[in-house]
């Protein structure tokens, strides 16, 4: 982009009507008939009013039982679901002394917390609360204000959750495809508007890689005409041993809900013996389903790359002020009722933004741990100046010749300065890998475009070299190894390749698209070619791509927008379409990631 206006200023107005947004989104609609998660969990609270009104009572399901706090404001109660869940709704069964202002939050580590609903005009009775998912461990009713002289008193505090389709845009093997039209990865895009159909012989299979070993315990079959009048479904955690969990010798089609015993797997198989018809097996769906925590979690980039083709994550970034570091991600979520899956950062350049890092890193931290994908960037002053420093004349800025050959030459006094610089930043990044956080790392975006001090230098000495001198000392020196490296280009041209730090220096090719032309099937090729079967992505843009245009275009593994131009640029009906359509990936939606 040619110029990004950096402005702290943003008024006490916006905040409030994204607050009231964010309430209009949550419609107390009837709960899932799903488990109650929170039920026989252990509790904690800030206080009880006696030994007969105990926190238990609340997850008892028992609603002849109570737990009620001491006669003040304010006063919590926390479930602990006993490990990350999928969180989407929570039932609050009040005995007469209910809570006229209160809150709804969620945590994964019982330290940091989300409010994911607010009510200050409380009326008591039963509250069924739905909001969009969010993985938690931690549940709390956080009272703020008592509609009676007496404490707050909960009957039963119930937890439900959205069942996570694990099988969403997971790789898939078949043992045969019909036509190049019906291919394997249909049967697990999430749309019953495409299928698999296998070869017309018996038998086949699919098989789907959910990426880990999850608990696994249902799976979903939707037929389309050509279905299986006998078949079986096999779990296997190696995809050489398999284990026959359910068989069905008299199939009659239609949509198949196979619940069995919880196992643990990475792979699931749906295995045809015989065909119903003379066609082929042909399926709109294959979903798995479970708790998905026996396993652990699935890594950042191997998800990318499990997703390229037919998903994209959807992200957004978050500029100044640092003190406020997700005020365009809740933003996105006031319009959409959907958090963007990739969360991004910025190291920045300015006095009030430098001294609010540590804000700044906590919140990649928290939006870690509430389940996004985490992106930084450096929008940094050379290092022939101190930090902090300015846009123009800073960041904005050129080095001479000179002056780039003794940054880039070991043993300069510029090359010095700048890993001096880098052991500041590696503070930052140190502490998130000490919180088991993944970054995606674009030290220096744009590298074809010369306004920046780093950028538009082309050739192996130019902003290559500064890029591998950089991912050599993080990597090697600082021990860095939670960094996925991002290679980042504009659309000014296609010669981008003049830029390549090196194949071995990157792991994903990102374009920054603000051209008029937009998205163009030449750019989408070209970066298809450089990026030689790595993921390429959408680095940054202003006027975001269409779910028709992302499903022309299936290989770009996140779309990032740029903060203010996001609601600039794109009407609120166009996000809400984006962020809705199948094949864009919200953080609602993404797995448990590593």
């Amino acid at each position: 982009m040619s110029k990004k206006v950096y402005s702290k200023y943003f008024s006490l107005l916006m905040v409030l009507s994204m607050l009231f947004s964010v309430s209009m989104f949550i419609s107390p609609t009837k709960a899932s008939a799903a488990t109650n998660l929170a039920l026989g969990k252990a509790v904690t609270v800030s206080s009880t009013e006696s030994g007969s009104n105990v926190a238990q009572n609340a997850v008892d399901g028992n609603t002849g039982t109570r737990w009620s706090s001491a006669y003040a404001d304010p006063q919590y109660i926390i479930v602990d679901l006993g490990s990350a869940q999928s969180v989407s709704s929570v039932v609050l069964n009040w005995e007469a002394a209910y809570a006229t202002q209160f809150q709804i939050q969620t945590s994964t580590d019982n330290v940091n917390w989300t409010t994911v609903y607010s009510n200050y005009s409380g009326t008591g009775g039963t509250n069924t609360i739905n909001f969009t998912a969010i993985s938690a461990r931690y549940v709390k009713m956080y009272g703020i204000q008592r509609a009676t002289a007496y404490g707050y008193s909960l009957y039963e505090f119930e937890v439900y959750g959205n069942p996570v389709n694990l099988a969403l845009g997971k790789a898939v093997t078949v043992s045969s495809t019909e036509s190049g039209s019906n291919v394997a990865q249909n049967a697990v895009d999430g749309n019953t508007s495409t299928r698999w159909s296998s070869a017309w012989a018996d038998p086949q299979y699919i098989v789907v890689d959910l990426g880990s070993t999850q608990s696994v315990s249902s799976v979903v079959l939707k037929w389309e005409a050509a279905y299986a009048s006998q078949f079986q479904i096999q779990t296997s955690t190696d995809n050489v041993s398999w284990t026959t969990v359910y068989s069905n010798y008299s199939g009659t089609g239609g949509t198949n809900t196979i619940n069995f015993t919880a196992i643990s797997a990475r792979y699931v198989k749906m295995y045809g013996i015989q065909r119903a018809t003379a066609y082929g097996y042909s399926l709109y769906e294959f979903e798995v389903y479970g708790s998905g925590s026996s396993g652990g979690a699935i890594g950042v980039l191997d998800y990318l790359k499990s997703i390229s083709g037919n998903h994209t994550v959807i992200g957004i970034h978050n500029r100044e002020p640092n003190s406020t570091p997700a005020i365009q991600t809740n933003k996105a979520y006031s319009i959409t009722g959907r958090y963007p899956g990739l969360w991004s950062g910025d190291f920045l350049f300015s006095s009030d933004d430098v001294s609010n890092r540590w804000t700044m890193i906590n919140e990649a931290k928290n939006q870690w741990q509430n389940g996004s994908i985490v992106q930084l960037m450096l929008h940094v002053v050379p290092p022939t100046q101190s930090e902090p420093g300015n846009w123009d004349g800073g960041v904005v800025s050129h080095l001479s010749e000179s002056q780039w050959n003794d940054l880039i030459t070991d043993g300069g006094s510029l090359n010095s300065a700048w890993k001096s610089r880098l052991d500041n930043y590696a503070q930052y990044l140190q502490y998130l890998k000490d919180n088991n956080v993944t970054v995606l790392f674009r030290p220096f975006h744009e590298m074809n475009q010369g306004q920046f001090w780093w950028a538009g230098r082309p050739g192996s000495n130019g902003t290559a070299a500064l890029y591998r001198l950089t991912h050599d000392y993080l990597v090697n020196t600082k021990g860095l190894t939670n960094l996925i490296w991002v290679w980042d280009m504009q659309d000014l041209d296609l010669n981008w390749s003049t830029y390549n730090p090196g194949n071995n220096y990157w792991d994903i090719f990102a374009l920054d698209v603000y051209n008029s032309d937009g998205f163009t099937t030449t750019k989408y090729n070209t970066a298809l070619s450089v990026a030689g079967g790595k993921p390429i992505a959408v680095g940054e843009c202003a006027t975001l791509p269409t779910s028709s245009q992302l499903a022309s275009q299936p290989n770009w593994t996140f779309v990032m927008s740029w903060a203010e131009l996001t609601f600039s640029n794109n009407t609120d009906a166009q996000l809400q379409a984006l962020y809705g359509a199948t094949n864009v990936i919200t953080r609602d939606e993404l797995p448990k990631i590593k």
